[in-house]
This record gives C-alpha cells, sequence and structure tokens, in this order.
C-alpha cells in the first residue's frame, strides 16, 4: 500500500474552465461553461447561495433540536431515540463539511482552491458522515423491528451499551469508505462541479468498498426487519378480529411502533431518492475527465449533490408531523426557552369542558327554580 499523499489542488487545475462538449458533440466556449458551472459568473448565483443557506440553517436548527428534546425529555430517552440522535449527528457534519466550501466556490468560482490538507479533511469527512448515516437508518430499522417483533425481548436485547456499539459500527464502516483513495494510493482532489472535493479511483477499490460498506448490508437490514414487521402486523390484525378487547393497552402500544417504523421507512425513502442520483453520477463519472463532460453531465454534477442536502434537514420534520410525542416535548422546551407558556390541545379541550359544565349546571339550576315557582 503506498503512502497517502496530499496533493495541493493549485497544481492539478488551472485557472481557465475546460472547454466542454455537449451531447451531440459541439464545443461549448469557456464563458457559457462558467456561466453554468460558477454561479458568481452567472444568473443562478442568489439561487443557489440561498438555497444553500436555508438548508444548512435548517439542518442545524432542526436536527440540534432533535438531539436536545431527547436529552431534555425524560419520556424520549429511550434506545431507538439515542440512535436518532446519531443520525442526526450524521446529517450535520455532512451539512457542516458540504456547505460552507460550496459557497465559497459559488461566491468565488475558480478563485477559491482549497488546499490539499483542506481538501482532504473536507472530502473524507463527507464520505464518513455520508455512510453513517445510511448506516444509522438501517441499525433504526432494526431497532425497530426488535421492538414490534419482539417485544418481550426488547429491553435485554436494546440496552444502552448495544446501541453504542451498533453507532460505533457504523461509524467504522464510514471511516472505511473514508480512506478508500488511500488504500488506491491517491487523494482526494477539489472537483468544482461537484462544489466540493472527491477522489478518483484507478483499480475500482471505492466502488467495492462502498457497495460492501453501504449498500448491501443497509439493504438487507432494511428488507428484512420490514418484511418481518408488515408481516407481525398482519398476525397482530388478524389476532385483534379474533378478540373482543380491540382496545386495549397493548394494542396501543403496538400501533405507536408501527407508526414509528412505518416513520422510519419515510426517512429512508427521502435518503435514497436524494441520494440515488448524486451517487449514479458520481460513479458513472468518475473515470470520466473534466474537459471530456457534457452539457448534461456538468449540469448533473451541480444539481445532485444539492439535492442530495435535502436529506440532511427533512428527518425533523418527518418526525414533527408523525410523532405526537416528539413534537410536544419540542413544543414544550420552546416554551421554557422562550418564557411564554400558551395552552396547550389538552388545556384549551379542559377548559371548554369546564365552560360547558358550569353552563350545563347553571341552565339546570335556573331551570329547577322555574319549575319550583
Amino acid at each position: 500500500m503506498s503512502v497517502p499523499s496530499m496533493m495541493p489542488t493549485e497544481g492539478n487545475f488551472s485557472t481557465d474552465v475546460f472547454p466542454f462538449v455537449d451531447g451531440n458533440g459541439t464545443s461549448v466556449t469557456n464563458e457559457s461553461v462558467r456561466s453554468a458551472l460558477f454561479a458568481s459568473h452567472g444568473p443562478y448565483q442568489g439561487v443557489q447561495v440561498g438555497y444553500l443557506v436555508i438548508a444548512i440553517i435548517l439542518s442545524l436548527v432542526g436536527n440540534l433540536a432533535v438531539i436536545v428534546v431527547v436529552a431534555y425529555d425524560k419520556k424520549l430517552r429511550k434506545p431507538g431515540n439515542y440512535l436518532l440522535c446519531g443520525l442526526s449527528c450524521g446529517d450535520i457534519v455532512q451539512s457542516l463539511s458540504f456547505v460552507p466550501t460550496a459557497l465559497m466556490v459559488l461566491t468565488r468560482g475558480l478563485d477559491y482552491r482549497p488546499t490539499g490538507a483542506d481538501c482532504v479533511f473536507q472530502g473524507a469527512l463527507f464520505q464518513v458522515a455520508s455512510v453513517f448515516s445510511l448506516n444509522a437508518i438501517g441499525a433504526i430499522a432494526f431497532d425497530r423491528y426488535q421492538f414490534i417483533c419482539n417485544p418481550l425481548h426488547y429491553r435485554t436485547r436494546m440496552t444502552k451499551t448495544k446501541i453504542a456499539g451498533m453507532l460505533v459500527l457504523c461509524l467504522i464502516l464510514g471511516v472505511i469508505a473514508g480512506v478508500a483513495p488511500y488504500i488506491e494510493g491517491q487523494t482526494y482532489q477539489f472537483r468544482p462541479g461537484y462544489l466540493m472535493c472527491r477522489y478518483h479511483g484507478f483499480v475500482g477499490a471505492d466502488r467495492v468498498i462502498m457497495t460492501v460498506c453501504c449498500f448491501v448490508p443497509t439493504v438487507v437490514v432494511m428488507t428484512y426487519t420490514y418484511g418481518n414487521i408488515f408481516k407481525e402486523a398482519r398476525r397482530h390484525q388478524k389476532r385483534l378480529w379474533q378478540e373482543s378487547n380491540k382496545s386495549s393497552a397493548q394494542d396501543a402500544e403496538f400501533r405507536r411502533g408501527l407508526k414509528t417504523a412505518i416513520t422510519i421507512g419515510i426517512v429512508f425513502v427521502v435518503f435514497w431518492v436524494s441520494w440515488l442520483p448524486f451517487l449514479v453520477t458520481a460513479i458513472s463519472l468518475n473515470y470520466t475527465e473534466d474537459k471530456d463532460l457534457t452539457i448534461v453531465q456538468c449540469v448533473a454534477q451541480r444539481v445532485t449533490p444539492m439535492v442530495y442536502l435535502v436529506s440532511t434537514f427533512t428527518n425533523p420534520i418527518i418526525y414533527c408531523f408523525r410523532n405526537r410525542t416528539f413534537l410536544t416535548a419540542l413544543c414544550n422546551l420552546a416554551e421554557k426557552i422562550v418564557g411564554v407558556k400558551k395552552p396547550g390541545y389538552r388545556e384549551k379541550r379542559l377548559s371548554l369542558r369546564m365552560k360547558s359544565v358550569k353552563s350545563q349546571s347553571s341552565f339546570s339550576s335556573s331551570l329547577g327554580r322555574v319549575v319550583s315557582k
């Protein structure tokens, strides 16, 4: 294995943009490519910069809220929610490793070139965080499987120690994928089309490692867990039809667990839908030089990383819509921070009931007085 080198990016990229060709083979001028790739020279700077700023704010605020709420509310201090906190940490790292570099590229264009050490740090950190997040979703799905299909053994099987071990395993897989260039003897290079630092591979070790560390384990775990979860849901529904007591506490607990499992499934779908275009683009263009890219490929390099960024801030929004306990805890925390306590849904409903009871009692008393007269 060769020693990894940190090659400065100044020596690898000239100040001019490489010429590109469109789908018909027609050469495109440097000025057109400059306008398309680098928004500081084109009309779409405000749109891209605005989107990135909104995305990183939503990611930081939303994911930090998840971590703080779980730490604040005792009802949410459960093994599955600790895994959600780990996923939130991965999303935060992805945003912080991608957005600042992207903003520098968009605002300064080719005048901005990170050093070799900065490029290695940014590229490897983003790779580690993305692989960690994907595997963390698989770990959360496994936790929901244990909760629904093995409820009697859930507390003994999914302890805090085992949850920490699962997160460490996800991190190890991310680190393995992050050092893939060093296995090939290469290093991360600044790719302005992607708005980030990436690497080229020669023997395909990057693809093999990414497949082993990401796709196969996660897809297998998700397929196995959700197949068994839905089978258990069908068996549970049949038992409810046969039993007379359909509103037991055990049934309510099972429905809450099933709803949480569906929520994690939505998170998984959002992650894959946003990440798959970026993954396909990165793999298909891994051995293509910048000068050989078509206009469609250039646009794919710019758009797909931004689409992937959606997965870093949508999880807290999904939790708020799907988990009433989380939303209530978040509202309580916000009220405590602001210092203004507003009546919640239950308080409003209780006050309305009290008013109706008082009105009915006053009406009955007045009616009694009328009758006595």
